[in-house]
């Protein structure tokens, strides 16, 4: 069997397998209708998961990008489907803040990750020169600048959010679910630009890797921005500017080598990094100010 196949295989197998068992034990509970319907949605999607596990190339892309995109519609659309009616948020009773504790241990984990490949990639290095040891330090702060950026107040204050909200079920799809995805991606795209200026600091600038330096920050402050509209139900200026100020490296990006345009990245992390601890600390002055 192909490798293909398993992988398929193998994540139908704890999508379908995990929420058969919750829709038999919970068929007659309040939320057995809940889990019938998403059943029959992973049910739906399995299908093309396994379909593309035998197919060709380009028919495989078709339809593991269908299955995609039919798990991710799912919850917008409250799991409709023909017989079965429709879900809302409030019959997800989720516990909200053990689904912002297990969110934010996940970025802890693709962080971390994205350190070690950057470290191995480095240590990879023959001949380390002033070039190499820039990049990783660059690469390092990179990977600081995001966690301060998320854990600085974001996380803890959307945590306590979410677990006093009168529909944490919202929340956890909206803040959760979608908007960690392309914080995520971010992360794992800024990772293969670390190991890519790392290798070749000072090397020919490709467009590939101009996407990439550029993308991952721009992936993270885009899902950290929906993340914090989702909760606090506002987009703040902050990181509007910091992509304006990514978007404005673009035309200069293919002058530049990777270590130089990396710098400027980073500077626009660090800049967001600075003001999330700014504002912490006027606001915990103000509450001060207002106790006396």
């Amino acid at each position: 069997m192909s490798t293909r196949l398993w992988f398929a295989v193998a994540y139908v197998a704890i999508q379908v397998g995990r929420t058969a068992f919750v829709t038999v034990v919970t068929w007659r509970h309040e939320l057995g209708p809940n889990f019938q319907r998403i059943m029959a949605w992973e049910t739906t999607a399995g299908a093309l998961w396994l379909g593309g596990g035998f197919a060709d190339h380009r028919a495989r892309a078709v339809l593991w990008l269908a299955a995609l995109a039919a798990e991710y519609a799912a919850p917008w659309l409250g799991y409709r489907f023909p017989g079965l009616g429709r879900s809302t948020t409030a019959h997800w009773t989720i516990d909200g803040s053990h689904m912002a504790e297990r969110c934010q241990l996940f970025v802890i984990t693709a962080l971390g990750e994205s350190l070690l490949v950057t470290g191995s990639t480095f240590g990879d290095q023959e001949g380390l020169g002033a070039g190499t040891v820039a990049a990783f330090a660059v690469a390092f702060l990179g990977s600081v600048a995001m966690w301060w950026i998320y854990f600085d107040r974001s996380a803890e204050a959307a945590a306590t959010r979410i677990a006093n909200a009168d529909d944490p079920g919202r929340l956890g799809r909206s803040a959760y679910t979608f908007s960690h995805v392309p914080l995520i991606a971010g992360i794992i795209v800024g990772a293969v630009a670390d190991d890519l200026v790392v290798a070749h600091p000072r090397g020919h600038m490709t467009g590939g890797t101009a996407a990439v330096v550029l993308g991952g920050p721009a992936l993270f402050v885009a899902g950290h921005a929906l993340f914090k509209r989702a909760v606090f139900g506002h987009f703040t200026t902050a990181r509007l500017l910091a992509l304006v100020a990514l978007a404005a490296l673009t035309p200069v990006a293919m002058l530049l080598s990777p270590l130089f345009l990396a710098v400027p990245a980073l500077a626009v992390l660090g800049a967001l990094a600075g003001w999330e601890v700014r504002g912490r600390r006027a606001r915990t002055l103000t509450v001060a100010e207002e106790a006396a």
